[in-house]
């Protein structure tokens, strides 16, 4: 069976980057004009309570009206991406590799992280307008915010206490623990939202499926649908939403249908 498309996972293939340069169109009487185009800024760095945070290893895919990648350096003062995008609807993944550091002693060291926000996350570019997109962390301590600009690809660091068992115990009242696969990192708390397993989700709108569940898409037809997930010592046991706990690939959970 092929993996399905949940939210957390960024699924993306891409053959080649596109140049960031402005398109032209034809005008009606045969001119060419500038095609319009807004302006992406990509905030690598977060600061709260005296604590510095850095993305580090950061590669951001953009799928649109065109494809190409924006992508953190081994410059230590980098702390912001900037590029010109054509105007329209597009997807942003942050691919694996990345690390979150801390500045601490002087210098920046990795802290375990988990990326708890959806991947791939979906934004819009206006002509002349401005949209912001926070990309979420999770690790020990307080959430941090940051983010300015035309296109703003934010982080927001939370700090909390150790991991929780995927699927399992470990975190407060509301909240359930996803796997680590599904958020880039270790298992990490998120609180569940309302729509039912079998109810149609969007994967524009995160967490919004009840605990236990995430928004996939099992048909290849764009259509979200919240799925009950399962631990891995249940597959071929019925769920309580129906079907069995089935094997798709990830050590950490089955899926139910």
């Amino acid at each position: 069976m092929r993996r399905s498309a949940f939210v957390g996972l960024g699924f993306a293939v891409f053959l080649a980057a596109a140049p960031l340069l402005p398109a032209c169109i034809s005008a009606p009487d045969g001119t060419e004009e500038a095609e319009s185009t807004g302006r992406a800024s990509l905030s690598l760095v977060a600061e709260t309570n005296g604590r510095v945070y850095r993305l580090n290893n950061a590669l951001f895919a953009i799928e649109g009206p065109l494809f190409t990648y924006l992508s953190s350096s081994d410059n230590p003062g980098e702390t912001v991406l900037t590029a010109a995008l054509p105007v329209g609807d597009y997807w942003s993944v942050l691919e694996p590799g990345w690390v979150l550091e801390r500045y601490e002693g002087g210098t920046f060291v990795p802290v375990q992280a988990a990326l708890i926000s959806p991947n791939p996350a979906a934004f819009t570019i206006f002509d002349g307008s401005t949209t912001e997109l926070v990309y979420r962390f999770q690790t020990d301590g307080t959430i941090i915010t940051i983010g300015n600009g035309q296109l703003d690809i934010s982080i927001e660091v939370t700090e909390v206490g150790g991991a929780c068992t995927p699927l399992g115990a470990g975190c407060g009242d509301a909240e359930w623990c996803v796997p680590g696969e599904l958020v880039g990192g270790t298992p990490a708390c998120i609180p569940g939202g309302d729509i039912p397993v079998g109810g149609t989700c969007s994967f524009e709108v995160s967490n919004d499926c009840v605990s236990g569940s995430l928004c996939g898409d099992l048909t290849g037809e764009g259509v979200g649908t919240c799925i009950e997930l399962c631990p891995p010592e249940l597959l071929g046991s019925p769920c309580a939403s129906g079907g069995f706990c089935s094997d798709i690939g990830y050590p950490e959970f089955g899926i139910c249908y």
